[in-house]
C-alpha cells in the first residue's frame, strides 16, 4: 500500500511530468486500491484548492481513495516522538503534519511516496518507516 503525501499528489495534480507525477499516475492507473491517502493529506489538497470548482473535484477524487484514518490515541503520540527522535539527532522537520502522516504510515504498514526531504529525515529516525522518495 502506497500511501501519497500532499507534495507527490501536487505534482500529480498539476501534471507536471516530474517524477513524482509519472509515479502517481502509474499507481493510480495500475491499481487504484493500492494508493492511500490520511486525513492531513486531505486537508492539505482541499486547503490549496484555488477555486470551488477544484474543491470539489479534490473532494470527489479523495473521497474515492483508501483511507488510513488518524488514530489519535496512537498517532499524535507516535508523530511527537519521532519529531523527537529527529530532533535528538540535530536534524529539523520543518512539519510537524508530516510527523503525523509517518506515524500513519508506520502504524497500517504503508509506505509514503513523498516529493518531501522531511520523510527522509523522518526515515532515518524512524527504522519502521519505508518511503520512496521522488525528489
Amino acid at each position: 500500500m502506497m500511501l501519497i503525501d500532499s507534495s507527490a499528489w501536487v505534482e500529480y495534480l498539476r501534471d507536471t511530468g516530474s517524477r513524482a507525477c509519472d509515479e502517481v499516475d502509474r499507481l493510480y492507473r495500475a491499481d487504484p486500491s493500492v494508493v492511500a491517502v490520511t486525513e492531513p493529506v486531505i486537508m492539505e489538497l482541499l486547503a490549496g484548492a484555488t477555486s470551488e470548482r477544484a474543491f470539489a473535484q479534490l473532494s470527489t477524487l479523495t473521497d474515492g481513495l483508501r483511507l488510513l484514518p488518524v488514530d489519535a490515541a496512537r498517532d499524535y503520540h507516535a508523530a511527537a516522538v519521532a519529531y523527537r527522535a529527529v530532533r535528538a539527532t540535530g536534524g529539523t522537520v520543518r512539519k510537524l503534519l508530516d510527523c503525523l502522516i509517518a506515524a500513519v504510515a508506520v502504524r497500517t504498514g504503508a509506505t509514503v511516496a513523498h516529493r518531501d526531504r522531511d520523510f527522509d529525515v523522518l526515515a532515518a529516525a524512524m527504522v519502521d518507516l519505508r518511503v520512496r522518495s521522488l525528489l
